[in-house]
């Protein structure tokens, strides 16, 4: 090659090609564009992170045959493996008769997604009448359609969008949450919901068809969510007053009253699935759940337990209960007077109980910080025994936010995102005149008062697993980072107030004067 061929072929791209790329950043930066774009790469990634270079899931904790016998199914051990603990299983076969309990069987949201995934696993050639990594597969699916509903309502610069879309996805696929998608726990759905409902809420300052679609994508994810599991009730509260400051318009008519009629009937919907959810608590759960907090969480935290004990209405030589939950050797509830007791096994019971002593309820309250601090319980497992892990191994194939996490610590972390909560609620106001801003500060406070309820909820509701029942406090938490770097990057600028604003009153045309005379 001659000096001037090689000249030749290192000029720069012609002024066509810098303008097709030009194009293409362009098409690619339009709101009905990025937003499927950026889903597909979601479940793309999501996919990855999950199946390689092996699948990837949770194990049982003993939890697992209570919501699987919903399906009248239970887990094919695998060969070398364990049910519990150390090893996921992936594969379930029908329940022969009298395996399952009805009477034990839980009802969930997560039962809908399990009956989605067994026609996806036949579909997908996996074994058995179900397959976990089929649930993985539509958790794939689900969390990339979230992230598309998402990333369309995100406004500003390519890269913004784009690097914002990306943390979520670092907070979604990371090592804390991924594992649930292929497990046979009850969060998965819960998680999934609390997706679906932050990204149908960054719509709800749009146009008023984008409204109208973020309440419906809204309602879905928090209905999911809220009956999920009982200790996901709680949501209810945070969700409902998300609607309260978010009108929406019906049909042409779009006054202050109109525009209120729709959030108030997707409010009573979550609140009575809160309802409905409760009522789905097997009967044994709803004494076992206040034991647990009586005996593990007040007395085994009082001073002097013997003295607490007859403060909650029990014998004084039940302190020697104390600290030992209902699953453990010599349990409370073996004791032959306990029939006399049970009826003091109430929430109302714990309640005064800590209203009396606020000390303890401190204490319980740092035991939880501690249990948000670790995140992610050490005692169940990631990988299938034909992995070739050890039993009890965990994958660690994304953790930036866990190490986000472990950096600032727990505390410093649910202060930071609750502070974040507090200074949403007091820019509501300032922002009733961009809407679209408003509607990404509002679903902040939204995921803020999740963090906030459900680390009560997981604080007091049980006791035991407390670092597994901080799951849905931290995951909220990592969400409300991400809404506020979108508030900061990808919210509309100042000067496009009116961008998204409800359409006016319907009036009677005004009618023209008679003429005098």
């Amino acid at each position: 090659m001659t000096s001037q061929d090689a000249i030749g072929a290192e000029r720069p791209p012609s002024p066509g090609h810098r303008y097709g790329a030009a194009r293409a950043a362009a098409l690619l930066a339009r709101p009905g564009v990025f937003g499927p774009s950026a889903g597909v790469a979601m479940t793309l990634l999501m996919a990855a992170r999950i199946f390689l270079p092996g699948a990837v899931g949770m194990a049982d904790n003993g939890d697992g045959p209570r919501r699987m016998c919903a399906l009248g199914t239970v887990a094919q051990v695998d060969p070398g493996s364990a049910p519990w603990w150390a090893f996921v299983n992936f594969g379930y076969v029908r329940a022969q008769p009298g395996m399952c309990d009805p009477a034990a069987t839980y009802r969930s949201s997560g039962n809908l997604l399990l009956r989605l995934a067994r026609p996806l696993g036949h579909w997908l050639g996996l074994p058995g009448e179900l397959d976990l990594r089929a649930l993985a597969v539509l958790f794939c699916l689900l969390a990339g359609v979230a992230l598309g509903v998402f990333a369309a309502a995100l406004r500003g610069g390519l890269l913004a969008r784009s690097l914002v879309c990306l943390a979520l996805f670092a907070v979604v696929g990371d090592s804390i949450f991924a594992g649930y998608a292929a497990s046979p726990y009850s969060e998965t759905a819960g998680l999934l919901g609390i997706l679906a409902a932050t990204a149908g809420a960054t719509h709800l300052g749009g146009s008023a068809r984008a409204r109208l679609g973020g309440l419906l994508v809204f309602t879905t994810g928090a209905v999911l969510a809220v009956a999920s599991k009982t200790q996901s009730v709680s949501m209810v509260v945070p969700f409902a007053v998300l609607l309260l400051l978010s009108p929406v318009p019906l049909g042409r008519a779009a006054g202050a009253a109109a525009s209120r009629v729709l959030p108030l009937a997707a409010a009573a919907v979550i609140a009575v699935t809160g309802v409905v959810t409760l009522q789905w608590q097997t009967e044994p759960f709803k004494v076992i759940n206040p034991t647990e907090v009586v005996f593990v969480g007040l007395l085994g935290n009082s001073p002097d337990p013997a003295a607490s004990a007859v403060e909650l209405g029990l014998p004084e030589d039940f302190a020697q209960y104390a600290g030992r939950s209902w699953w453990t050797p010599d349990p409370p509830q073996s004791d032959p007077r306990w029939p006399e007791v049970r009826d003091r096994m109430t929430y109302g019971t714990v309640a005064g109980f800590l209203l009396r002593h606020p000390g303890i309820a401190t204490d319980i309250a740092l035991g939880a910080v501690e249990d948000f601090d670790a995140a992610r319980p050490t005692y169940l497992g990631s990988y299938p025994v034909g992995a070739g892990e050890p039993p009890g191994a965990q994958e660690s194939r994304l953790a930036v936010f866990g190490a986000l996490l472990r950096f600032l610590g727990g505390g410093t972390l649910l202060l930071i995102v609750l502070a974040l909560g507090t200074v949403a609620a007091c820019r509501l106001r300032v922002l009733r005149h961009q809407p679209r801003r408003r509607a990404l500060v509002a679903a902040l406070l939204c995921l803020a008062g999740i963090t906030g309820v459900q680390f009560l909820t997981a604080a007091y509701g049980e006791a035991i697993e407390g670092v597994k029942h901080q799951v849905f406090s931290i995951y909220a938490a990592g969400l409300a980072l991400v809404l506020a770097a979108a508030g900061v990057l990808c919210a509309p600028r100042p000067d496009a107030a009116g961008e998204g604003a409800l359409p006016p009153p319907r009036q009677e045309p005004a009618r023209v004067p008679e003429s005098v005379g």
